[in-house]
């Protein structure tokens, strides 16, 4: 694989990167932001209903999740401008422009 070929790969893996990371995110959201009661036997106080809710936590793990999607994708768009550079400064070299 050439570093051109390479270059080519990183747009569109960055991409992927970004929405599947979100993707990820929402899903991990809806899925462990719930609020689950139950029935629990207190002694002397009888039966009581218990109720659980993970709202901060979701909101936390989808902002984590979010953030990390996107700061990664964002180092894929910055090693692929790098590359392209480090390639076009090749190119000059190899060809001889310049001197």
């Amino acid at each position: 694989m050439s570093s051109r070929q390479f270059i080519e790969w990183l747009g569109p893996l960055a991409g992927v990167v970004l929405v599947g990371g979100w993707v990820l995110a929402v899903v991990a959201f809806l899925v462990i932001g719930t609020e689950t009661c139950s029935t629990v036997e207190v002694p002397l106080a009888g039966q009581i209903e218990a109720c659980t809710d993970t709202s901060a936590t979701a909101v936390i793990l989808l902002t984590v999740i979010g953030f990390g999607a996107t700061l990664g994708a964002l180092f894929l768009w910055a090693l692929r401008y790098v590359l392209a550079s480090l390639e076009a400064i090749a190119e000059n070299t190899r060809g001889g422009r310049g001197r």
